[in-house]
């Protein structure tokens, strides 16, 4: 079994390099034979970042009767990124980053969480991308995101002899170990500097219980070439319509993130008909620094 759970992780890390650049685009302009500039896919110069996010929190279980309680969220990121702008003040936004999350009823500001809800406590860990395209060019400017990462969830109940035995269940299932699951995130970021920005995203994130493997293979390589296919495709919109593009780029992308979010929550192997997992729904701000 110990070996097995090498294999996988080994496949996994193979894989994910494959199942990100599926969806890297990045726009530059070259000479054409009259002489005009048009665009071209190139390499950007990527520079270190920093990130810092909080956030207001809510899992949930699909079918569970009893609401779980509102958490906040700490959440720091480090990573690289390249911004490069293009023609016609056209911003593109490739990042690559690791991340650690925090969540915690004490963190929320406020909470509409009532007697008899289920408490948690989450601490998580993970890798991921965000691309998209904005406009700017100068100190200011407007990029408009998608995210997908992968992540490990250690998943705590608070008060776990005062539950339901519905709600016992949920965290007998997960136990105290590290559990494997994906996130998809939407937002934009407003930089202010040439260094800083801030940002507003809403966030869904899948804890598996267990992954089984396979199954959940063909599920991520399906959703990674659907991503895939829109970027390319968002990508002749962008080159075709730098104002309208960037915004397009981003309804697509995300709608799709949604929606596969959606089908996840229901089954973790999805189409596959696998088990229910849990999520959290995040909305939350951030700012980065740029070096």
């Amino acid at each position: 079994m110990q070996r097995k759970n090498y294999f996988i992780a080994v496949i996994i890390i193979l894989i994910l390099p494959q199942l990100a650049s599926a969806q890297l685009g990045r726009w530059g302009e070259e000479p054409s034979s009259d002489g005009t500039l048009k665009t071209k896919i190139e390499e950007g110069n990527y520079h270190p970042f920093m990130e810092m996010n909080y956030g207001i929190s809510k899992p949930r279980f699909e079918g569970l009767i009893t609401d779980f309680n509102t958490l906040g969220m700490m959440e720091l990121k480090l990573g690289f990124a390249a911004t490069k702008t293009l023609h016609k003040k056209l911003v593109s936004l490739d990042q690559f980053y690791a991340f650690g999350s925090y969540f915690d009823e004490s963190l929320a500001l406020s909470s509409d969480s009532s007697e008899g809800d289920i408490g948690s406590q989450l601490t998580r860990f993970g890798m991921g991308n965000r691309l998209g395209y904005g406009y700017g060019g100068g100190l200011l400017g407007l990029e408009l995101y998608n995210q997908n990462s992968i992540n490990w969830t250690q998943v705590s109940s608070l008060g776990y002899d005062d539950m339901a035995p519905d709600a016992q269940a949920v965290f007998d299932r997960y136990g105290d170990s590290l559990r494997f699951g994906q996130l998809m995130e939407a937002g934009m970021k407003i930089r202010v500097f040439r260094s800083l920005s801030v940002s507003a995203a809403a966030e869904g994130a899948v804890i598996f219980p267990r992954t089984v493997f396979w199954p959940w293979l063909g599920s991520a390589l399906m959703y990674s070439g659907a991503q895939g296919a829109l970027q390319y495709f968002s990508e002749q919109i962008v080159e075709s319509s730098p104002i309208i593009g960037p915004m397009l780029h981003f309804l697509l992308k995300s709608g799709v993130s949604y929606a596969y979010y959606m089908a996840l929550r229901n089954d973790t192997a999805w189409p596959f008909d696998y088990e229910t997992p849990m999520t959290v729904e995040s909305f939350k701000i951030g700012a980065t620094i740029t070096f």
